[in-house]
């Protein structure tokens, strides 16, 4: 009878992986490759997104842009970090100031909707499918610990004004658990959606999962090869089949740097995970296409703690680094008041956003111009 069990549960489990890979849509990306005008102010704006007096455990922020050239912000807050009781929550900013905060779903809602018991919530990642319609995938964690996660998604077809019930991607046949999101997704060229994620139980390590154009998993790809690794990949697409992926390093990595790992056939393979010059402390990295040579990332430059974010200017190999400058830093007087998980977007011509937290505090955006980029890309090329 066990031998009966473990035969059908194999049989399964490569039925699953069989139904999981596409057959003939090609590894190509969808790449954009922006020009930017030099505009804008050389004074950085910034502003505390969260309500004054936010008592709750406020982490995990990420924005899309909207129409309008403002933003959508998501983050999620709770009692603390993990707790029952979580919620997703959105603001908007229309380029002046940020509106009350609304509640997008809850650990209760997508329990429901999901029929599984769900603990907490985590790490929304909006994902612009069209004009009107906007994806929201998050992390829901099923027992303590973020290892027990599976991933959710939550579609809004009126800009983020309403969203609808949860769904459940599946990601593994071993119980759909221990995959979170933390990155921005991608297009390929045929419409497939990529949605960089990791797995946390037992091992951390990068994963690429490939959507169908209505959401469903149809690939999984292990980034990096074996082992203990890192988490939580940002995929910057350099080519139609090359793209680089800036992977956190584990805290307990030495020496403490960001890493990469790389593709040249579309995100099937990618290499081994080889460190940078750059610092981290264990912090995510955060980063896009700034223009036909160049790659803009947002990442903590300090070995030790997440002190500061910096700005700095890649070349598309991920082998050349221009710091431009720090946007944010540390409470001087609070010195647990971190500043953490940047999400870099561009939001306009010449225009960029980051969100990032003071967990426990504050949820933050800087608005930051490509005049401020340029001229803190000559500062830096003065002092070299």
């Amino acid at each position: 009878m066990g031998w009966a069990i473990l035969l059908c549960s194999a049989a399964l489990m490569v039925l699953l992986f069989q139904k999981m890979r596409p057959s003939s849509e090609p590894w190509t990306f969808a790449v954009s490759v922006p020009e930017q005008p030099v505009r804008g102010p050389l004074d950085l704006s910034s502003e505390i997104v969260t309500p004054k007096g936010e008592s709750e455990f406020v982490h995990g922020a990420s924005a899309v842009a909207m129409p309008n050239g403002g933003l959508q912000a998501f983050w999620y807050r709770a009692p603390y970090e993990g707790a029952n009781d979580a919620e997703l929550v959105s603001a908007r900013f229309d380029g002046k100031e940020w509106s009350p905060t609304r509640v997008v779903t809850t650990s209760a809602r997508v329990s429901h909707d999901l029929a599984i018991r769900i603990k907490s919530l985590a790490n929304p990642v909006p994902f612009r499918r069209s004009d009107k319609e906007i994806w929201l995938f998050f992390a829901t964690s099923r027992l303590s610990g973020w290892a027990t996660c599976e991933i959710g998604l939550v579609r809004s077809f009126d800009n983020g004004a309403t969203w609808g019930p949860a769904e459940s991607l599946y990601a593994t046949p071993f119980f759909n658990m221990s995959h979170l999101t933390k990155s921005t997704p991608f297009l390929f060229s045929d419409g497939r959606i990529g949605l960089p994620v990791y797995q946390e139980m037992n091992r951390k390590f990068p994963v690429l999962l490939v959507l169908d154009a209505d959401g469903h998993v149809i690939d999984r790809r292990r980034m990096g090869k074996a082992g203990k690794i890192g988490y939580q990949p940002m995929i910057v697409a350099t080519g139609q089949s090359t793209a680089i992926a800036f992977v956190r390093p584990l805290k307990s990595r030495r020496p403490r740097e960001i890493l990469i790992t790389r593709t040249t056939d579309g995100g099937q393979t990618w290499t081994p995970v080889e460190p940078t010059n750059l610092p981290n402390p264990g912090g995510p990295i955060s980063a896009i296409r700034y223009d036909a040579t160049r790659i803009l990332m947002a990442f903590n430059d300090d070995a030790k703690m997440e002190r500061n974010i910096t700005l700095a200017l890649a070349d598309l190999d991920g082998k050349t680094f221009r710091r431009i400058g720090v946007i944010a830093r540390m409470d001087t007087d609070r010195q647990d008041h971190i500043v953490a998980y940047p999400f870099l977007i561009q939001s306009g011509p010449g225009q960029f956003d980051v969100m990032y937290s003071r967990p426990i505090k504050t949820i933050n955006h800087v608005r930051v111009s490509s005049a401020w980029i340029e001229h803190g890309l000559q500062q830096s090329t003065a002092q070299q």
